[in-house]
């Protein structure tokens, strides 16, 4: 089995992340089966890796588990083979824009390394075991489909029922979008609005983001919303403002498309942050595991400790790797809420007695949770409500782990992208370079030929001027 070793977030723009498998030395045997990995998540989907062993090569392949009919799911990747010695010795191949659907759920190579190379070329680590990583990043799931319209939905004057369009799976929930043709608001009558529902796992809120588009030609788009859906698992309703024969133009159909972004499970709290003996709660995250949020108001701004209370259900010789982040919410709805500083925030457990907690800090002074004119605390028992996202937790196979492992991987990162970054300009510097060359070579030699023809000579030199 290829187990998973370590796991690094870029924190950039492409959201890339970075998985390293330990690969046993027995794929080397001749009789040795292809080695696969257990399920991960990346990009709100399930996958898993496997290698595949072929006459001269290794193969490595990515799969998209359970997809959805219909669903697209695009992500660029990369696989690369660690090479013990250096960095500027590492196999890698990388793909772009690869289309996961239905259908198609598995890319890979065949001819990823040869078993030569495997041995001849120091890819074998010191105890034995081969290091892979594979990179994931830009990973967007969409689904594209048609909902028919029926006749009597297609007149302007008429007020039946709601549309559903095809279930999909997104974040490990099912999904689906039901379109109201003739919905009314205070300000436009007759018009389009939809509405997203979340249709398993019902114990938590969560916050979603996502785009929709709605029409062929002359499309509207909604832009990014970001939504929290409630327990039942329904989200904000949202107003097109446009009919719908004005968006089908005539036809029998309506082209959906929507396009998720993220979703995190949302564990809502509320908290006495100002009475010592009742400022603890306790909550679950979406993997049922038990916690204990602590409000500390020693400071001059408000503080939470989270302690990790299922800490001794962590299996041996594994370490959990959890990212979260908190926010507080105003009591009035319209106000934005207040996230923690420097979230969001990531720790490794491995299995012991009891943790020791994690210090969460916010900007929130403590003199304005005091008063009767709060923004934060409710009138009638002061609490004060608080939100904690779970974003991403894996179970990786070594316990021996600490954040500050991250800090040279995620430099290595960084460093081979500048260097290729750096490669890529100093190779359009040569183009640029051969090409002002070549204009040159020319310019020269059409002025020698022009010299030789006698149609232009050089000027004399003043001493031999005739007066």
């Amino acid at each position: 089995m290829a187990k998973l070793f370590r796991v690094v977030k870029l924190n950039d723009r492409f959201d890339t992340q970075v998985y390293t498998f330990l690969l046993p030395n027995k794929i080397l045997r001749d009789l040795s089966p292809d080695v696969y990995s257990k399920d991960f998540v990346c990009g709100y989907q399930k996958w898993t890796v496997s290698f595949v062993k072929g006459e001269r090569h290794l193969g490595s392949y990515l799969k998209l588990q359970n997809i959805s009919p219909g669903l697209i799911c695009k992500a660029d990747y990369s696989f690369t083979m660690v090479n013990k010695e250096h960095f500027t010795k590492n196999e890698t191949y990388i793909e772009k824009g690869c289309e996961f659907t239905s259908e198609s759920d598995t890319k890979g190579r065949k001819t990823f390394v040869p078993y030569e190379d495997l041995i001849n070329r120091t890819f074998m680590q010191v105890h034995g075991d081969f290091l892979v990583e594979l990179e994931l990043r830009n990973v967007v799931s969409s689904l594209d489909c048609l909902i028919k319209i029926p006749k009597d939905q297609q007149s302007r004057y008429n007020y039946n029922q709601k549309l559903e369009s095809p279930y999909f799976g997104f974040g490990l929930f099912d999904w689906s979008i039901s379109l109201f043709p003739n919905a009314y608001t205070t300000e436009v009558e007759g018009t389009v609005a939809f509405q997203l529902h979340r249709h398993t796992s019902f114990d938590h809120l969560c916050n979603v983001k996502y785009q929709v588009t709605l029409g062929e030609t002359n499309s509207f788009e909604t832009g990014l919303l970001e939504h929290t859906l409630d327990a039942a698992g329904n989200g904000e309703p949202y107003v097109v403002g446009i009919p719908l024969y004005a968006i089908t133009r005539g036809r029998s159909s309506l082209r959906l498309r929507i396009e998720m972004f993220s979703v995190a499970s949302v564990s809502e709290l509320t908290i006495h942050v100002l009475s010592r003996s009742r400022n603890r709660v306790h909550l679950y995250d979406r993997d049922k595991q038990a916690w204990l949020l602590e409000s500390d108001t020693s400071g001059k701004h408000l503080a939470f400790r989270l302690y990790y209370t299922d800490i001794s259900h962590v299996p041996r010789k594994f370490t959990r790797y959890v990212n979260f982040n908190l926010s507080v919410l105003p009591i009035n709805p319209d106000k934005p809420a207040v996230r923690a500083v420097d979230g969001p925030f990531y720790r490794y457990y491995v299995q012991e007695d009891l943790d020791d907690g994690m210090l969460i800090r916010t900007n929130i002074r403590i003199d304005e949770l005091q008063g009767a004119e709060s923004e934060y605390l409710t009138q009638d028992d002061q609490r004060l409500l608080v939100h904690v996202e779970w974003i991403d937790s894996q179970l990786l196979v070594s316990p021996t782990y600490h954040s500050l492992d991250d800090v040279a991987r995620v430099h290595k990162h960084q460093m081979m992208r500048e260097i290729l970054a750096l490669q890529a300009e100093n190779y359009a510097l040569e183009k640029q370079l051969y090409s002002y060359q070549k204009s040159i070579a020319k310019t020269s030699a059409r002025g020698r030929s022009v010299s030789a023809d006698g149609e232009r000579q050089p000027p004399l030199p003043r001493n031999m001027r005739r007066s």
